[in-house]
């Protein structure tokens, strides 16, 4: 009986006798080339666990996209532990591997040829997108502008912004019968911080200013979480270079940056034009950069556009799930706000980066961000390497497995969500509980976390660490001080039911509201203390 490798000879043969023309064979020899190669790669994570496949098309990965987030992964890490198998790729959440592919080997692992081009479309060349020796310089001049003491000058900005968002939520209640969209007010708020914190330009998105940058964004996010939505991303994950086609719903993902980028376009060459660039006042991120002069060009309108779009989505998911977290649990809201007034005062940057006098709001924070971290990470290996398990693999002969072999061209997924979550290391994983944070003693081993902020990898770790963290987390505590102090929060029935799905961050979306995408009605009422 023929072999493939006989009926690939007999298609040459014909080939070379000229049956088929040129226009049909060199196309067909191309892609049969790459199929024969993909078929006779060896097989890669040999006796790495392999849960069954819920689809013969799509594989796992329908599966992982239509329901919420980290709940495909994380049922079978219960089962076959933090280390899987999904055709050919490693999907992980064992803390020693994390550790090898983020910091100790992190420019051997690039972004995939999925992920990269949809970055540049969404954000543009800036640090989120860069590698390598490109990634190590955008990051040394940028580090500055993100200091503490730089992070603290913003401070002010913050809570001029977060007022207003305060007095909105106030007349938003009166309008809609005390249900508020917290995902909507928040989400403006933060990109009115962004913009004016990154171009000392106010977008007045509280007031329903800039419909523009909201509308477009609102509409990349919603298309991608639909179930529907998978079926662009397997298109491009399985032909990534059709991501430069001139295809609408492929290049929308950028019409966000479209609008922000001429905005720092302009500003930044009125700037190039001032002789003295050290005259240059603010305390906005542009500003800095310009007086440093250490980044100039594209590659600074590319990472102003990054700091806007990826860190107003991101804060303002943090920030409205921690509130739909207080609102399901009041003992916890009740405990948190008598902290909070009980300082008897507006707490400085400083006291909010300390948080020596709020342990349990601390608490909240870092139980918040390790339930509901905002993205993924997808890597593949540039080269062979050989990571490690923190949690060895028992194969069926009883024997262990403490490592694996990686080759060049390998891919594995990081379900952050996952590894937050791990119920093998942090027990009731699926449960918000701030006092597991207040007693050491409690939490789980150190050795058996990732080695993030926090021990967390919600923000990521090690030269990829998001580099934006303290901002991040001095803008989320800041709405929250306010909002708790003013109003309280619950649900809006005892049916309410809400699930996040992956965007550019973690999106919630109400069962029975689908239709609506990125959603979170809350019941607002002003606090009478």
């Amino acid at each position: 009986m023929p072999t493939i490798l006989d009926k690939v000879g007999g298609v040459i043969n014909e080939i070379e006798g000229g049956t088929y023309p040129l226009w049909i064979w060199a196309p067909v020899a191309v892609l049969g080339l790459i199929v024969l190669r993909w078929l006779t790669r060896p097989e890669p994570y040999k006796g790495v666990p392999e849960p069954p496949c819920p689809s013969k098309l799509w594989g796992h990965f329908q599966s992982a996209h239509v329901t919420p987030a980290g709940r495909h992964w994380g049922r079978y890490f219960d089962v076959y532990g933090p280390s899987i198998k999904a055709g050919k790729m490693l999907v992980t959440a064992d803390p020693a591997t994390i550790h090898h592919v983020l910091t100790t080997n992190c420019y051997s692992y690039t972004k995939s040829t999925f992920t990269r081009p949809f970055v540049k479309r969404l954000i543009g060349e800036g640090l989120v997108w860069s590698e390598g020796d490109m990634h190590k310089l955008q990051r040394k001049q940028l580090v500055p502008a993100f200091s503490q003491e730089a992070v603290n000058l913003m401070g002010p900005i913050i809570r001029d912004v977060v007022e207003r968002c305060s007095d909105k939520v106030g007349q938003l209640m009166d309008q809609g019968n005390g249900i508020v969209d917290i995902h909507d007010i928040v989400s403006k708020t933060t990109l009115d911080v962004f913009g004016r914190v990154a171009l000392n330009l106010d977008f007045d998105c509280i007031e329903d200013g800039s419909p523009e940058i909201r509308r477009k964004w609102r509409a990349q996010s919603n298309t991608i979480i639909k179930p529907d939505g998978f079926k662009h991303i397997a298109v491009l994950r399985a032909f990534p270079w059709i991501a430069n086609l001139p295809v609408p719903v492929i290049q929308a993902q950028g019409d966000v940056k479209a609008v922000v980028e001429p905005l720092a376009g302009d500003i930044i060459e009125t700037a190039r034009r001032n002789a003295n660039a050290s005259s240059i006042k603010g305390n906005d991120l542009l500003s800095m950069l310009l007086r440093t002069g250490e980044m100039t060009g594209n590659r600074l309108r590319d990472n102003i556009s990054t700091f806007i779009v990826a860190g107003f989505d991101s804060t303002s998911a943090s920030a409205t799930w921690c509130l739909y977290a207080l609102a399901r649990n009041q003992r916890v809201q009740n405990k948190l706000r008598e902290e909070l007034l009980a300082f008897g005062r507006e707490p400085t940057e400083k006291d909010l980066a300390s948080m020596a006098a709020f342990p349990y709001f601390d608490a909240v924070i870092k139980e918040t961000l390790r339930m509901y971290p905002v993205t993924d990470a997808e890597r593949v290996a540039l080269e062979d390497d050989v990571v490690p398990l923190k949690f060895p693999i028992t194969k069926p002969d009883g024997s262990k497995i403490t490592e694996l072999h990686i080759r060049k061209g390998d891919s594995m997924v990081i379900p952050f969500i996952c590894s937050n979550r791990l119920n093998l290391v942090w027990g009731d994983g699926d449960n918000f509980r701030p006092e597991r944070w207040l007693d050491e003693k409690t939490m789980p081993p150190k050795d058996q976390l990732t080695q993030g902020w926090s021990n967390l990898v919600t923000f990521s770790e090690g030269p990829r660490l998001c580099i934006g963290v303290r901002l991040a987390l001095l803008e989320m505590k800041i709405i929250l001080f306010t909002l708790l102090r003013n109003y309280t929060f619950s649900l809006t029935s005892d049916k309410f039911e809400v699930n996040g799905y992956f965007f550019a961050s973690l999106i919630p979306v109400v069962k029975g509201h689908e239709e609506k995408g990125a959603y979170m009605p809350l019941r607002v009422a002003h606090y009478e203390g």
